[in-house]
C-alpha cells in the first residue's frame, strides 16, 4: 500500500496550476499551496529513506542554493523562514522523490500532456464563451476572459494559476512544446493548432514568440512540412482576432517600452549598488520595480503594483546577488553538459529539453522563474534530463 502510494503521489503536483490563488485566511498560505503541502506530507509519510546521503549527493546544487537563500534571508537580513525557502526546499524534495519511485514511464510522460489538453481547451472555451470565474487574491486578473477597451480584441484569457495571462501563456507554451514532442504523429497537427491558438488568446507576446520559434525548430529537425503548414494555418486563423495589431498597435508597443524601462532601470540600480548587495543580493521582497523606478518595496505607494523587472535573471541578482544567480544556474549543470556533449539535433526533438529551454528563454522577458505555480514544471522536466 505504501509503495503504491509513493509511486502515485506525483499526480498531486498537477493540481498546482488548477488551484486558484485564493486566500484561506491563514498567514502565507493560499489555496494553490494546498497541493504542495499535501504532496510533501505524503512524500514524508511514504519515503523513509528520502534524505539518505546517496540520494542527496546527486542534487547538491539545489541543496546548496536552498542553504544559501536560508543563510541570506535569516542571518544577513534578519528575516524569518519565507515562502521562497520553502518552495526551493519543495523542489529538492521533488528531485529526491522522483529518484526514489518506480515511475510508470508511460504515465509519467503523459501527465503534462493531460494538463496541456485541459488548459488549452479552457483558454479557447473561455475566449469564445466569455467565461469569467472571478478574480484571485491579487484582485487583478479574472480566471477566464478579461474584457478590456482594446479595439482589436474582446480581452485576454487567464488561467487558474497566479501570475495573470502572461504566466498562463508561458504555461501553455512549455506544455504545448512538451506535448508536441511526446504524442503520436497523427496527433501532432492538433497539438500545433491547439497550442498556438490557445497561447494566442492569452495575448502574451513573449509566450507566443517562444512557442512559435521552438515549434519551428522542432518541426524543421523532424523535416515535418505537414505540421509546418498547420502552424501557418493557425497563424492565418488568429489574424482574425488581432494577431498583427497585438504586435504593432501604438498602445501595445507601450507595454514593450515599459519592460525596456524596467530592465534598464534595474541594470542601472545594480551598477550603483555596493559590492556586498551586488554579490549577495537584497533578500526576498526587499527591493521592487515600478516602471522606471527601482528601490525599497516600502518606498512605493501602497496603491502601486510593485513587481520584478520582467527579467528573471535580473530579479535573481536583485534578490540573491550574482552569487545566488550562479548557484541557481548550477542546478542546470547536467542540462548544460548535454548541450555541450550531445548532438543538438537529438536534443531539439526531446520534449523535456525543449521545455526547460523554453522556460529559461521566457525568463529573459518576464519574472516567470519566480512564479512558483508555473515554474515547478521546470524541475519536473529537468529531473528527466538529469537521469
Amino acid at each position: 500500500m505504501i509503495k503504491l502510494l509513493k509511486d502515485k503521489i506525483i499526480f498531486i503536483l498537477f493540481l498546482i496550476p488548477l488551484f486558484p490563488h485564493l486566500s484561506l485566511n491563514i498567514e502565507s498560505i493560499h489555496l494553490d499551496d494546498i497541493p504542495i503541502i499535501l504532496y510533501i506530507f505524503l512524500v514524508f509519510l511514504s519515503s523513509k529513506k528520502l534524505f539518505e546521503v546517496d540520494n542527496v549527493k546527486n542534487f547538491y546544487p539545489m541543496l546548496i542554493f536552498v542553504f544559501y537563500i536560508f543563510i541570506q534571508n535569516v542571518f544577513i537580513y534578519n528575516d524569518s523562514l519565507n515562502t521562497e525557502i520553502f518552495r526551493y526546499s519543495f523542489y529538492l524534495i521533488l528531485f529526491l522523490h522522483l529518484q526514489s519511485i518506480n515511475k510508470n514511464k508511460v504515465l509519467y510522460h503523459k501527465l503534462p500532456i493531460y494538463l496541456f489538453y485541459f488548459l488549452a481547451s479552457f483558454a479557447i472555451t473561455s475566449y469564445f464563451f466569455n467565461l469569467n470565474l472571478g478574480t484571485d487574491s491579487y484582485n487583478y486578473w479574472n480566471i477566464g476572459l478579461n474584457n478590456n477597451e482594446w479595439g482589436f480584441t474582446p480581452g485576454r484569457v487567464n488561467g487558474f494559476q497566479a501570475g495573470g495571462p502572461n504566466s498562463f501563456g508561458d504555461l501553455i507554451c512549455v506544455l504545448g512544446i512538451y506535448t508536441l514532442a511526446n504524442v503520436k504523429e497523427q496527433m501532432k497537427p492538433l497539438i500545433v493548432f491547439l497550442s498556438f491558438v490557445s497561447c494566442f488568446f492569452t495575448y502574451s507576446r513573449s509566450s507566443l514568440i517562444v512557442l512559435t520559434l521552438f515549434m519551428i525548430v522542432y518541426l524543421i529537425q523532424k523535416s515535418d512540412l505537414k505540421n509546418l503548414s498547420v502552424l501557418i494555418l493557425a497563424i492565418l486563423f488568429t489574424l482574425n482576432f488581432g494577431l498583427i495589431e497585438r504586435f504593432t498597435s501604438e498602445k501595445e508597443t507601450e507595454g514593450i517600452q515599459d519592460r525596456i524601462e524596467m530592465q534598464t532601470a534595474t541594470s542601472g540600480y545594480l551598477t550603483n549598488q555596493n559590492l556586498t548587495s551586488l554579490f549577495v543580493g537584497n533578500g526576498l521582497n526587499n527591493v521592487g520595480v515600478v516602471n522606471d523606478k527601482v528601490g525599497s518595496v516600502n518606498s512605493f505607494d501602497e496603491n502601486l503594483r510593485v513587481t520584478g523587472p520582467h527579467n528573471s535573471y535580473l530579479f535573481f541578482i536583485l534578490k540573491y546577488g550574482i552569487i545566488g544567480l550562479i548557484m541557481y544556474l548550477l542546478i542546470f549543470n547536467k542540462y548544460i553538459k548535454k548541450i555541450l556533449n550531445i548532438n543538438l539535433k537529438k536534443l531539439f526533438i526531446n520534449g523535456s529539453f525543449l521545455s526547460v529551454s523554453a522556460f529559461l528563454t521566457l525568463g529573459l522577458t518576464s519574472d516567470l522563474l519566480h512564479n512558483h505555480t508555473v515554474v515547478w514544471l521546470i524541475f519536473y522536466f529537468l529531473y528527466d534530463l538529469n537521469e
